[in-house]
């Protein structure tokens, strides 16, 4: 293959309804700068609805996509360490990690990949960001969005960073797999969706830069249920602090410069 790859790692849980919506979205692709390409990878996260049956159709009709299925339930981390994996495998140069509930756009990964390009090793897609906001929402959504920014910001300040939870990231492959090799035992402890900050705090420390690009999430787009409890995510929020050096990588205080 002479084009450098991006890989897209689709998490799904339930998503069936989800699926109809991300086809629309990649169906005319996406703008790349030349002699990138892309391929999608949907992880089935042990759906219990018709999410694998709606994915199979999508790879079928789209040779850019493949399905990968877990039998069971494994939670969000699990799912995309599987992305992770077989993007190594696959000789991707790039991974991006999305939401499968259609809120996050696909034609802002074109800036993602730039930001990479440009001298980034991680590149967020972040809320917060100048031109970044979040339409749609919730009232106690945005609520628990604000109080996470400033619980993660206060504890584990990273330079440059606002928006710690959002799932919407790039990454240059050689930071995944220095990370898969420098973290003892498996890059995640977090099995909820806590997991998307423990990443970005375990990756942190291997980036010389890190850059948000302004993310407008559209809410009203996501067909399916969410999937957040708000207990079990709260109870890994505080697990993160406790976590020795050794396994997190990440002292308390640290700065990225």
């Amino acid at each position: 293959m002479s084009e450098r790859l991006v890989a897209i790692i689709l998490p799904m849980y339930n998503e069936e309804l989800s699926v109809p919506a991300l086809r629309s979205m990649f169906g005319g692709g996406i703008s790349l700068p030349a002699g990138w390409d892309y391929r999608i990878m949907v992880i089935n996260d042990g759906s219990t609805d018709g999410t694998l049956l709606q994915a199979l159709g999508w790879a079928k009709a789209d040779s850019r996509v493949t399905v990968l299925s877990h039998t069971e339930n494994k939670g969000l981390g699990q799912a995309i360490l599987t992305g992770f994996y077989e993007a190594i495998r696959m000789y991707a140069s790039v991974i991006v990690t999305m939401d499968a509930d259609a809120t996050h756009p696909g034609e802002l990964i074109g800036p993602l990949l730039e930001a990479l390009l440009d001298g980034a090793e991680m590149a967020i897609a972040s809320r917060f960001a100048k031109g970044g906001r979040q339409l749609g929402v919730p009232f106690f959504r945005r609520l628990l969005s604000f109080g996470a920014r400033k619980y993660y910001s206060l504890i584990f300040p990273l330079a440059g960073v606002r928006d710690y939870t959002i799932n919407f990231r790039a990454y240059k492959i050689e930071l995944i797999k220095n990370a898969c090799h420098r973290v003892d035992g498996s890059l995640l402890v977090s099995g909820t969706f806590t997991a998307t900050v423990e990443i970005l705090l375990k990756l942190a420390t291997l980036c010389r830069k890190i850059k948000e690009v302004p993310l407008v999430l559209q809410y009203g787009r996501k067909k399916s249920r969410s999937k957040l409890g708000i207990a079990a995510t709260i109870r890994d929020s505080l697990k993160l602090c406790l976590l020795p050096k050794e396994k997190c990588l990440l002292g308390r205080g640290l700065r990225l410069s």
